[in-house]
């Protein structure tokens, strides 16, 4: 399309539309899943050497997207995600729009880009922790913890309400042409999007005639190889969001019309188990079920046991706290 070859001048830019900024956005939130879910079949593989490395997931992928964008901040001055819908990041100096982004500007893009949701979804996953706690019935002893988790409970809710307002009130102002602006992140930054300029592309009849000319160097090797990688990656990331919307699509089949599956066999370790808890081998109290394996303990013995081992006691299948399903039984 002519207007995305356009150039910068002064002022003037060419805006993407807030449908293609949605899509990147969504688009870079199916990394993260696919990420975990490589990284806990590679360790399904040797559970019982490498299982305690699955409660370090958050922080491989931290390390991960870390280069991941590194690389394409290097390369294009954008994202990831906002690479693969062509588009780059540049830089708005006293409401005037320049090309080229400071290295300051990349540098900062990219801690926000990475820590930013880590952190955010490590407050979550704090906040709902303190919540499940709270329901069954823990009291903590000292003021000021009980005060502290009544700030992380109470104060991530308003945050995250407060940073989503900001996102929509953004959206509108984009929207209207009232602000350059495509989120409060990158108006923090001074920075905003447009149109990449188009990569050039070696062909294939480009390369047989660099093999046939003995021409082919090293740097056309490297830069093969880093196109197979990153566009593997790119479409890995597309395969991924095409399937979750399917999933979605299909999410409301009707249970009832499909084949009910025969009962799986009790193995006789369960059955030693009927009734009593499999770690401290007395009636269940507060029966919690652990979802990985099957199995209900008491949950004040399986809490500790999940939290230092991060593993099923019976069948050392890894587990974390979100995996325990509390039974309100009569």
């Amino acid at each position: 399309m002519a207007e995305k070859g356009a150039h910068l001048t002064g002022t003037t830019f060419t805006r993407p539309s807030i449908f293609e900024i949605i899509a990147q956005e969504s688009f870079a939130s199916t990394v993260a899943p696919a990420f975990k879910q490589i990284f806990s079949f590679i360790i399904s593989f040797d559970i019982e050497r490498y299982g305690h490395l699955l409660r370090w997931a958050d922080e491989g992928y931290l390390i991960f997207d870390a280069i991941l964008q590194g690389y394409y901040f290097n390369k294009y001055s954008a994202s990831f995600s906002e690479t693969f819908y062509s588009l780059k990041r540049i830089s708005v100096v006293n409401s005037k729009v320049k090309l080229k982004l400071s290295n300051e500007q990349k540098n900062l893009s990219i801690i926000l880009l990475v820590l930013f949701p880590y952190m955010r979804n490590k407050l979550f996953q704090l906040s709902q922790r303190y919540k499940r706690e709270e329901v069954d019935g823990y009291v903590p002893n000292l003021k000021w913890e009980k005060l502290y988790r009544t700030f992380v409970i109470k104060g991530s809710t308003i945050i995250f309400m407060a940073y989503e307002f900001m996102v929509l009130r953004n959206y509108i102002l984009y929207i209207s042409g009232k602000s350059v602006y495509t989120s409060p992140l990158l108006k923090l930054l001074s920075v905003t999007l447009t149109y990449a300029n188009p990569q050039p592309i070696v062909s294939v009849s480009d390369l047989l005639r660099k093999i046939r000319h003995n021409s082919f160097g090293i740097n056309d090797g490297i830069d093969i190889i880093q196109r197979l990688v990153t566009t593997s990656l790119e479409f890995g990331a597309f395969f991924l969001q095409f399937l979750s919307w399917w999933n979605q699509e299909h999410y409301s089949v009707n249970l009832m019309s499909l084949p009910i599956p025969p009962p799986p066999k009790i193995p006789e370790t369960a059955k030693q188990y009927k009734g009593t808890c499999p770690i401290c081998h007395k009636a269940l109290r507060v029966h919690t079920v652990l979802s990985i394996s099957g199995y209900a303990f008491c949950y004040q013995c399986i809490l500790p046991v999940i939290r230092k081992d991060g593993k099923c006691p019976v069948t050392n299948y890894p587990a974390k706290e979100d995996d325990l399903i509390r039974l309100y039984l009569e």
